[in-house]
């Protein structure tokens, strides 16, 4: 390819970067927000009406592209036979890198993905057959049913992403009738005398105190007083029973944990810490659970298995989903999860409201709208953006602090807190004089794509969750991205840098993806009354994600911040602690859990997140009064009907649903479930009781070095049943052929549609 004429159609860069100098905008964030400002629309047109175009722009050069294009027909670009191996990993990086946001995927985006991983040496022909090898090996499964928004003709899962989610249906049987209730009656009664409950909240209260089910869930609309029932399931609950809040957020955890005053953390906490504190008189209660990925929900369901805690989930199906592959709330209780339902909405302070929100739960998104407190249309997404902030200023400031900004997207956020923050240095809200700082904004890659070397971009900062002596890396410490190296065998390697400048060979492919953190390095400026985002929960700081404060005083790169959580004033080094951004707008999906009274909405209808999950979480979080910003009101309720936002699941795609569900497991093994239940209670005993020993050894006899030998002792045991417990099934009790009756549904009715 001539470089004249890459020079001459390569002018996005120039055109982004006009634009930021144009508007004073400086630094990574700047060139984000410009990018999606200078993007024009896409336009209808044909292959043909695309040459002719590409033809008169080449000019005098388009004798060169057509001598290079005859050589290449000739001569061929790629050796075929060379490389079949890389033709392996592309196709197995497709399947791999998008089943972790979705469970079923179309074949040529599986393909397209594969390919995109190693532009210029594999070609569509040499990865297709790779895919039809799995397909033939049935590791990749055909559905045959709709699942998600997209109409998947050629819809396909994994064989492993299927066992997974018929994984969740044992749990909930081995689950039922599997604990004693968590109050007694009259415990139960004397709350229920005592708080104000509605007729449905206290049908709810009742049937989570009397349940005898390890698992059991709370299913109700936006607003419902959730939160409220486990406030007073707190106070029902028998004096030995400990209560914890979790959530996939440490925002939404913490909002939980203050609402009922119990101790929370994260699910990712929990799960990592391998819940070894955890025992029967434990009860977990999951809020916004329709956020849990299919794995977190089935390690969590794990859990319970081996320690016998007992879990409640909370959750609206209708709000924003997971970002990983995933709905794992909606598919347990399609498999039978006993659950509560509350349709009736406590939050919403008036009529109208009430009337926004139930229709736009019924997918009535012209009548929702209309139900808003104003519209406002007509121009495009920036100028919007703009409007958007200019009103938000004209607001008094004690109703400007209780009207939240909400968007769609970081990008989004990114362009609004740069307008608020103009206005605010304008009318002298924050100081004038700024302190330049950098932050780490999360670069947003998959588990897989952090594996692979060569989509790591120089500049970016690498961070590890543990220490890891073999490449010599110490946990939280920053790296950079110096660039791509390769070993002596050929294989791809990231070249970190440390902050005394010493390089360090890294093979991601080697590392546990869940132990790696990737950023990029974004400019900010911050200034005394500046409001703050924390982008991470970090324990040392005590700090949650999404948790938001004013700063009061900046000294050099030292912020003295009180967060609006606790009220406390803290002082952090943001020279060190760089996981932050400013915090006047929100994502809707930071803003789960939260209530406001009034809240502020910039949809742009040509964003993919502008679905009707999405749009139903925002209006909910208000209790009072929505303004909407939108490009054009018909077309975004045209987009809403289109995209719901619903994730798709393996076993809705396989319709095996009900076939998995646990009253048809029940009915064909009940035998088997039964010995199994009873195998987990006694080994559940078992390792209480060790427990109990080791407890006692420590605190009595602890200096004895007869004592020390009793404590190993019992030390090795109870890590022999607790490995014991993590790695059934056990021997001596047989598994249901489950991938044997999925391969007889595969082989009649798997096929594309």
């Amino acid at each position: 390819m001539p470089e004249r004429l890459m020079g001459e159609w390569s002018k996005r860069a120039e055109q982004i970067d006009a634009h930021a100098k144009e508007h004073g905008r400086t630094g990574q964030a700047a060139r984000v927000a410009s990018f999606y400002q200078t993007r024009k629309p896409k336009q209808k047109t044909t292959i043909e009406g695309l040459r002719e175009r590409w033809d008169k722009e080449a000019g005098p050069l388009l004798e060169v592209l057509r001598k290079v294009k005859d050589a290449a027909d000739h001569d061929g670009v790629i050796d075929h036979e060379a490389n079949r191996a890389i033709a392996g990993r592309a196709a197995l990086f497709g399947i791999r890198n998008m089943e972790t946001r979705e469970a079923v995927n179309s074949q040529g985006q599986l393909i397209r993905t594969g390919l995109a991983a190693h532009v210029g040496e594999v070609s569509l022909r040499d990865v297709r057959p790779f895919v039809r090898e799995h397909e033939e090996r049935e590791k990749l499964l055909a559905t045959r049913t709709q699942t998600g928004d997209a109409v998947l003709t050629r819809g396909r899962t994994t064989r492993a992403t299927a066992r997974l989610e018929i994984a969740l249906s044992k749990h909930l049987a081995l689950a039922l009738d599997d604990t004693r209730p968590l109050a007694s009656t009259d415990r139960l009664l004397s709350v229920l005398e005592g708080e104000a409950l509605s007729s449905q909240q206290e049908r709810a209260l009742a049937k989570l105190a009397t349940s005898r089910d390890r698992l059991i869930g709370v299913h109700g609309v936006a607003g419902s007083g959730k939160s409220t029932i486990v406030r007073a399931l707190v106070a029902a609950v028998d004096a030995d029973v400990r209560v914890q809040a979790l959530a996939p957020t440490s925002s939404a955890a913490a909002e939980l944990g203050k609402k009922a005053n119990i101790p929370s953390q994260t699910v990712m906490n929990l799960i990592v810490s391998g819940g070894r504190k955890l025992g029967t008189r434990d009860l977990l209660v999951v809020d916004e659970a329709g956020q849990l990925s299919n794995r977190q929900a089935l390690r969590l369901l794990e859990l319970s298995r081996d320690t016998g805690a007992r879990i409640l989930f909370l959750g609206d199906n209708q709000q924003t989903g997971a970002i990983e592959q995933g709905k794992a709330f909606w598919l347990l209780q399609k498999l039978g999860l006993p659950k509560a339902e509350l349709t009736e909405t406590v939050r919403q302070q008036n009529e109208k409201m009430m009337k926004a929100v139930k229709e736009a739960r019924l997918g009535e998104y012209a009548r929702a709208i209309g139900f808003l407190d104003g519209v406002v249309s007509g121009d495009k997404a920036s100028k919007l953006a703009k409007d958007l902030v200019d009103e938000w200023m004209d607001l008094p400031p004690q109703t400007r602090a209780a009207t939240n900004i909400l968007v769609l997207d970081n990008a989004t956020r990114i362009t609004v807190n740069a307008n608020v923050r103009r206005a605010l240095q304008k009318e002298g809200g924050i100081a004038a004089e700024e302190v330049p700082l950098k932050i780490l904004a999360p670069a947003g890659l998959t588990s897989e794509e952090r594996r692979m070397a060569r989509l790591y971009s120089e500049g970016q900062v690498v961070m590890f969750n543990r220490d890891i002596d073999r490449i010599g890396v110490v946990r939280q410490a920053e790296y950079a991205v110096a660039g791509i190296g390769r070993e002596a065998g050929g294989r791809e390697v990231v070249l970190l840098e440390t902050e005394q400048g010493r390089t360090i060979s890294w093979d991601p492919r080697r590392t546990r993806a869940s132990l790696v953190s990737v950023f990029n390095v974004q400019d900010r400026g911050l200034a005394t009354g500046d409001r703050i985002q924390w982008r991470l929960a970090t324990k040392e700081l005590g700090l949650k994600n999404a948790e938001r404060g004013t700063v009061e005083r900046i000294e050099g790169e030292v912020a003295t911040i009180r967060w609006d959580r606790t009220g406390d004033q803290k002082e952090v080094n943001l020279s060190q602690y760089k996981t932050w951004d400013h915090g006047y707008a929100e994502t809707v999906y930071s803003s789960q859990s939260k209530t406001y009274p009034r809240v502020f909405v910039l949809a742009p209808v040509g964003s993919p997140l502008v679905t009707g999950q999405n749009f139903y979480t925002a209006i909910t979080r208000a209790e009072f009064s929505v303004k909407l910003w939108t490009e054009d009101r018909a077309d975004l309720v045209e987009k809403l009907k289109r995209n719901t936002g619903q994730k798709t699941s393996s076993l809705e795609g396989l319709d095996l649903i009900k076939r998995s569900g646990t009253e048809a497991r029940l009915e064909r093994e009940p035998a088997r479930i039964q010995k199994e239940r009873d195998l987990y209670d006694v080994q559940r005993r078992e390792l209480a009781i060790l427990r109990g020993e080791r407890t006692r050894f420590e605190r009595t006899d602890g200096g004895n070095s007869l004592a020390r030998a009793g404590l190993r002792a019992t030390e090795t045991l109870t890590a022999l049943i607790e490995r014991m417990l993590r790695n059934q099934p056990q021997q001596d009790i047989p598994q249901p052929k489950e991938a044997a009756q999925t391969h007889e549904v595969r082989r009649d009715r798997g096929r594309d549609r």
